[in-house]
C-alpha cells in the first residue's frame, strides 16, 4: 500500500522526476540547465554534465526564449531540439514555472518525443501528395464509392476528361453520370460478383456533361469487411471511345458494303439463315446484275461508276424497305431477300422500273436496265445456298436473253 505520507515526502518528486517515461528538464531564466532526467538525456545523445555545461541555444532549436515561457505555460506545443550528434528530434513539450517565495526562478520543461510521428506522417503527406499528383496528371479517373454506390473521392482530371469539376461529382451517387443500360448492367455485374471477387474490369458508358457519352474501361477493386460485405469501391477507368469506335467499324465493316454502305455477303447469308431457321413460308431471293456497267466506268470513269451504284442502292432500299434484305455482293452484283409473300408479285417489275429511271451524275444522264434471277422459299431450295445457286441460273438466262 501507498503510505498516506509518501506525496509529502522528500523522496516523491525526485523519485517522480527521475522515472518519468517524457525528458524532464529545469532550466533557469537564462536558460541554463539546471537538471535533467534520464529520459531527457537519451533524447538529446547527452550525459548530465554535458547537457549542464551546454548553451540553451544547442538544444533547443526551436525560435523560443527561455526567459519567457510563460506564453507556453500549461500547453502542450510542439518544438524541435537538436541532438548531440546533429540531427533533430521533434518534441512536444509542457512548460511549468518554477516559482520559489512567490518569485520565478525557472521552468520544468516536459518533452515528449514525437519524432517517429512525424516521420509517419512526412511519409503520409508524401504519399497523399504523390496520389494527388498521380490523380492529377493520369489520363484515368480515379474514384471512390460508398457501399451504396455514391462517390466519396473522385480525382481532379475529371474536369479535363468528363467536363464535371470534382465537386459536382462527390456526394452523388455513380447512376446519376450512367446512361440506363450501363446502370442495369452494373447492377446484375455486382449481383453476379462470388465473394472473393474483389477484382474486375468493367466496360460501360459514361455521361459527358456536354451530353455525349464516353466508353470507358474501368478496373474495380471492391473492399470488404471481415464479414465480406463491400465497404467501398475503388474504380480507375480510362476512356476507350476511340478504341470502341475503331472496334466497332472494323466489324461494321466484316458485315457491309463500304462503298453503298449494304450489307455484305457475309451478313446476308447470316440473316438469310436466321429466317429460313424459323419459318416455312414462302419468301423471295432474287439476284440482280447492271447490264453493261463495264460501259459506265469506261466512258465516264469508276469514280462515276462509284456513284452509279450507291444511287442503285438508295433505290432498291427504298423499294424493299423493311420488308426485306439488300444487299451488295460485289461490283455491279446485287441480291435481295423479300419476306412479303404477298408483295412479292410485281417486285421484280418495281425493281425494273427503279433501275431503268435515268440517273444523273455529274451533269451525264445515265440510263441503265438489269438482269435478275428469281428464286423461292421453299420452292427452288432450303438453304441460302440453294436459293443463290437457282436464282444465278435464272439471272444468266435472263441476261443471256
Amino acid at each position: 500500500m501507498i503510505e498516506d505520507n509518501l506525496l509529502s515526502s522528500d523522496g516523491f518528486f525526485e523519485y517522480f522526476f527521475e522515472n518519468h517515461p517524457d525528458g524532464m528538464c529545469v532550466v533557469d531564466l537564462k536558460g541554463r540547465f539546471l537538471r535533467a532526467n534520464t529520459s531527457a538525456l537519451n533524447m538529446l545523445g547527452y550525459t548530465l554534465n554535458e547537457l549542464l555545461q551546454t548553451p540553451w541555444s544547442h538544444v533547443i532549436h526551436s525560435n523560443v526564449d527561455p526567459s519567457n515561457l510563460d506564453e507556453h505555460f500549461r500547453e502542450r506545443t510542439e518544438w524541435v531540439l537538436l541532438h548531440h550528434q546533429g540531427h533533430l528530434v521533434y518534441v512536444r513539450v509542457t512548460c511549468l514555472p518554477l516559482v520559489s517565495g512567490a518569485i520565478k526562478q525557472g521552468t520544468i520543461m516536459t518533452f515528449e518525443d514525437i519524432t517517429e510521428q512525424k516521420a509517419l506522417r512526412r511519409k503520409l503527406l508524401g504519399i497523399q501528395e504523390l496520389f494527388v499528383f498521380i490523380s492529377e496528371k493520369s489520363e484515368n479517373i480515379i474514384s471512390s464509392l460508398s457501399p451504396q454506390g455514391v462517390f466519396t473521392y473522385v480525382s481532379p482530371n475529371v474536369k479535363v476528361l468528363l467536363g464535371y469539376s470534382p465537386e459536382e461529382v462527390i456526394g452523388k451517387p455513380a447512376e446519376v453520370f450512367n446512361p440506363p443500360e450501363t446502370n442495369v448492367e452494373l447492377l446484375n455485374y455486382r449481383n453476379s460478383l462470388a465473394s472473393d471477387g474483389d477484382t474486375r474490369r468493367f466496360t460501360g458508358r459514361l455521361r459527358h456533361k456536354n451530353g455525349e457519352h464516353r466508353w470507358y474501361e474501368t478496373t474495380v477493386q471492391y473492399i470488404r469487411d471481415p464479414s465480406g460485405a463491400i465497404i467501398q469501391t475503388i474504380g480507375v477507368g480510362r476512356d476507350i471511345t476511340d478504341r470502341k469506335e475503331a472496334e466497332e467499324k472494323i466489324e461494321y465493316l466484316a458485315y457491309h458494303d463500304p462503298l453503298t454502305d449494304l450489307p455484305n455477303r457475309r451478313l446476308f447469308n447470316q440473316c438469310v439463315r436466321g429466317v429460313l431457321g424459323k419459318t416455312t413460308k414462302e419468301h423471295t431471293l432474287i439476284l440482280l446484275d447492271l447490264d453493261n456497267f463495264k460501259d459506265v466506268n469506261d466512258t465516264f470513269g469508276h469514280e462515276v461508276g462509284d456513284l452509279l451504284l450507291i444511287q442503285i442502292a438508295k433505290r432498291l432500299k427504298h423499294i424493299v424497305g423493311a420488308n426485306g434484305i439488300v444487299a451488295r455482293l460485289g461490283g455491279d452484283e446485287f441480291t435481295i431477300f423479300y419476306y412479303d409473300e404477298k408483295g412479292s408479285t410485281n417486285l421484280t417489275a418495281r425493281i425494273e422500273d427503279a433501275v431503268s429511271e435515268p440517273i444523273v451524275i455529274r451533269d451525264h444522264v445515265i440510263h441503265m436496265t438489269s438482269s435478275m434471277g428469281v428464286s423461292r422459299f421453299p420452292i427452288d431450295g432450303n438453304s441460302v445456298e440453294s436459293l443463290m445457286r437457282n436464282a444465278d441460273i435464272e439471272m444468266y438466262r435472263a441476261k443471256h436473253r
